[in-house]
């Protein structure tokens, strides 16, 4: 991403966007030049801790929710947001409220049929649910046999003896744009006071599901559990679930004013991550602040 940022030091949103649409682009090319096989969902963040934002992309059905506890909670830059409700926390402290940032990319959804349809492909149904060929998510990396120029190899051939080849094309058609896009979703928020985002793989469930684990996280954090032990329970909890998939989660707490209850620096601002690994770590806003909270030791 960093080789399509004009400025990083000084960065908008749209430039963020452009840069991180460049590089799921470039990614697709790598995968395309080494024969690779296969496709992935993508949820990512990039947050700025200079400017107080945070940039969200996402392909496919990889969830990220948000949630913030300012009396006044400032509202998306997006156009509009999927979700967005209210909730007492365990503790009853504090009202949080948590936002869906992330679209799930769904073949027969309305807007990705259209688009779909559009391009000279079909959805079809013949597994019992909603297909590009072979895939059941219609925007992800990967799955080149549904892009160009890949997508057009077989078009116009007769491949009724061919059992089990889908091209994701409809009768006589070609594909005129990618039928799996790698073109991103984006939400933008402003970070104020202290907030949690939550990153997770379908395995958690659908939306509604993700969006009840998110808030289970933010009652783990209110009751004094830090992103490793959220993280570790939530990953822990849905692997427990009857048919369950794999099971990913980043659990992010940050704060932009101090005013976390469990801090271990006196600095502006700082940040608390914990994914699936356990690994954790803590990323000062400046490397002045981070020498100081090094000397207080």
């Amino acid at each position: 991403m960093e080789q399509h940022l004009n400025n990083p030091k000084a960065t908008s949103p749209a430039e963020y966007k452009h840069a991180i649409q460049c590089a799921l682009k470039s990614i697709d090319k790598d995968l395309d030049r080494d024969n690779l096989d296969g496709g992935s969902t993508v949820t990512l963040a990039l947050i700025d801790t200079k400017q107080n934002l945070l940039v969200h992309a996402n392909l496919g059905d990889s969830h990220a929710f948000f949630a913030d506890h300012e009396p006044q909670s400032p509202q998306s830059l997006s156009p509009s947001s999927p979700t967005r409700g209210d909730f007492n926390s365990c503790s009853g402290q504090v009202n949080w409220h948590v936002d869906c940032l992330s679209v799930e990319h769904a073949p027969d959804s309305p807007l990705e049929r259209r688009r779909i349809e559009d391009a000279g492909g079909e959805v079809n149904y013949r597994s019992g649910i909603a297909r590009i060929g072979g895939v059941s998510m219609s925007r992800a990396l990967g799955d080149l046999d549904y892009k160009k120029p890949r997508v057009n190899r077989l078009a116009g051939h007769d491949l009724s003896d061919l059992i089990g080849v889908e091209t994701g094309l409809a009768p006589g058609k070609k594909a005129t744009h990618d039928l799996v896009s790698n073109k991103a979703d984006f939400a933008v928020r402003m970070l104020h006071g202290q907030s949690l985002l939550l990153l997770a793989s379908d395995g958690v469930g659908d939306a509604g599901a993700a969006e009840e684990v998110t808030r289970l996280a933010v009652d783990r954090w209110e009751q004094g559990k830090d992103a490793k032990e959220i993280a570790e329970e939530l990953t822990s909890r849905e692997g427990k679930m009857k048919g369950a998939d794999n099971c990913t989660v980043v659990v992010v707490v940050l704060d932009t004013e101090s005013k976390r209850r469990r801090s271990v620096d006196s600095g502006r601002r700082s940040f608390d991550v914990s994914g699936l690994d356990g690994s954790r770590r803590r990323r000062r806003s400046s490397i002045t602040s981070l020498k100081e909270w090094i000397m207080d030791r």
